[in-house]
């Protein structure tokens, strides 16, 4: 299982970058919403790291589909290919965001558009008869295939929902990301990330803990996601019998020449 993160402090993205976390949520997604200051925060994390995946929070029901599409396709240029959609169906009921999904999909397949359904119409057909039949989405995005996580099911889709608790995960689909809150008890944690391992969880995105829980972990600050998420809670899930002495040991000695 990859661990990453969801982050409200700009200034976290970078260390969590570097600790090697596999992908940053920063803004509005981070406590429920998303919005333009989504994208955003999106475009500052493509642009402050290198190798992270950056995941985009896309609320259905705010815009048109396709300008939805446009934004993420250019944030994905912007990261070289490193986004993930997470997308919010927000109020939209499942006929609806299933619409929604299915034409945000089909604007990053790289093809004419030609949709007619019953929230939307592409081409809108409003400048008359003789205009095209079909639009050209652009950019069409870096990656072949831009994945989409969903923040609840919605029937038809087949993507990845994101589970909240590991009950609600899922060990018989190849992609099953949950989110989770980190509290800076090292045994608590180490059970938690465990907990999510076991129940089928490929990615979780961790909430770390306000300052003080960061102090009492003995990673303060920035210092969190190295020596304390990757250093004893990612271990844990992907190396099940990495032996927790080595962990555990003191850092070497800074070298001086």
């Amino acid at each position: 299982m990859r661990i990453g993160a969801l982050l409200t402090d700009a200034a976290d993205v970078v260390p969590a970058a570097r600790a090697g976390l596999f992908g940053v949520l920063l803004g509005p997604a981070a406590d429920g919403g998303a919005d333009d200051a989504g994208s955003a925060a999106a475009a500052e994390v493509a642009t402050t790291t290198r190798d992270t995946r950056v995941l985009v929070p896309v609320r259905l029901g705010t815009e048109n589909p396709v300008t939805l599409a446009e934004e993420v396709a250019v944030l994905d240029h912007l990261s070289g290919g490193r986004v993930v959609a997470v997308v919010d169906p927000g109020d939209l009921d499942d006929t609806a965001a299933a619409e929604d999904v299915g034409l945000l999909r089909a604007c990053w397949s790289g093809r004419p558009v030609r949709h007619r359904g019953a929230r939307w119409s592409v081409p809108s057909g409003v400048m008359g008869p003789d205009m095209p039949t079909h639009v050209a989405v652009t950019p069409v995005p870096a990656q072949v295939d831009v994945p989409v996580w969903l923040t609840r099911a919605v029937p038809g889709t087949g993507l990845p929902v994101l589970a909240t608790e590991p009950a609600a995960a899922r060990a018989d689909v190849q992609v099953q990301p949950g989110t989770a809150d980190l509290t800076g008890d090292l045994e608590h944690d180490r059970a938690l990330v465990t907990a999510w391992s076991a129940a089928g969880a490929t990615h979780l995105l961790v909430r770390p803990p306000a300052p003080a829980g960061r102090e009492a972990s003995g990673a303060p600050g920035a210092t969190f996601f190295g020596l304390y998420v990757a250093r004893y809670l990612q271990p844990e899930v992907s190396m099940p019998g990495f032996p927790r002495i080595m962990a555990e040991a003191d850092l070497p000695a800074a070298w001086t020449p």
